[in-house]
């Protein structure tokens, strides 16, 4: 897959300080991050990376591991000019960010900064039952009723649909096949975080986090459920602004 489809819009003036990679929930695609620019501290270029078979890279075929995605983003991030590197993930893409800081960290390019959102600890046993493999109405009802987030038009348009389902259901059989395999800790910063309405993840899962760097770890919940990451009135932004500041600032 050519690198500009997984990483459609990438800032490499001078003035840029500090990459920010995002990766986007389960069946996401780049398109929330692209209000995000504003938001962020001067220096700071958002860089969101776009999984195969969603948006214009809708007719590439879904890959269903996380080691296949893991090798596609550092294939994709290695044809750039090197770059002080973050690494933002939502949910699912929290499980993918977490294990490309491994894989940048493994070459020899350790992120600046881990931010992980609506994950729990990744070395926890699962604690939510396998949605993947259930028929389609089923896997929409379940997947609506523990996570939200699935646009009332979007129901109610059967076609629309169907062109999500691929993308949505490769990425929950990526992640309910996940299996975390021990290693190094991070060499970088790690902050996680939830969404205190969040149905689907508890907050005592998302501290273990810090045990997987030997840096700073904190963790945080903001008010709203499993998408507080994009309503405006949550504070994430602000926080991930305060976050990010000290990373690129000039000297």
């Amino acid at each position: 897959m050519d690198p500009s489809l997984w990483l459609p819009s990438v800032d490499n003036r001078p003035s840029v300080r500090l990459r920010l990679l995002c990766f986007a929930h389960a069946g996401g695609g780049a398109a929330p991050f692209f209000r995000w620019g504003a938001a962020m501290p001067a220096g700071v270029a958002v860089c969101p990376v776009r999984r195969p078979a969603r948006e214009t890279a809708h007719a590439e075929p879904p890959l269903r591991d996380v080691r296949s995605i893991v090798a596609g983003t550092m294939r994709a991030l290695q044809s750039l000019p090197p770059r002080p590197t973050a690494l933002f993930g939502h949910s699912f893409g929290g499980l993918v960010a977490y294990e490309v800081a491994r894989a940048m960290q493994a070459a020899g390019a350790t992120p600046e900064l881990l931010v992980v959102s609506a994950r729990p600890a990744p070395q926890l046993p699962a604690s939510l039952p396998p949605l993947a493999h259930l028929p389609d109405d089923q896997f929409i009802r379940e997947l609506d009723s523990l996570y939200g987030g699935i646009p009332r038009e979007l129901l109610a348009a059967p076609e629309l649909l169907a062109l999500m389902l691929p993308a949505l259901r490769a990425d929950l059989t990526a992640s309910e096949a996940y299996r975390h395999t021990p290693g190094p800790r991070l060499r970088c910063p790690l902050f996680a975080c939830h969404g205190l309405s969040d149905r689907a993840v508890d907050p005592g899962r998302v501290a273990p986090w810090g045990e997987l760097t030997d840096c700073e770890f904190s963790a945080r919940g903001f008010p709203g459920g499993h998408f507080y990451v994009y309503e405006p009135g949550s504070g994430f932004l602000a926080a991930l602004h305060g976050l990010l500041a000290g990373h690129a600032a000039p000297g």
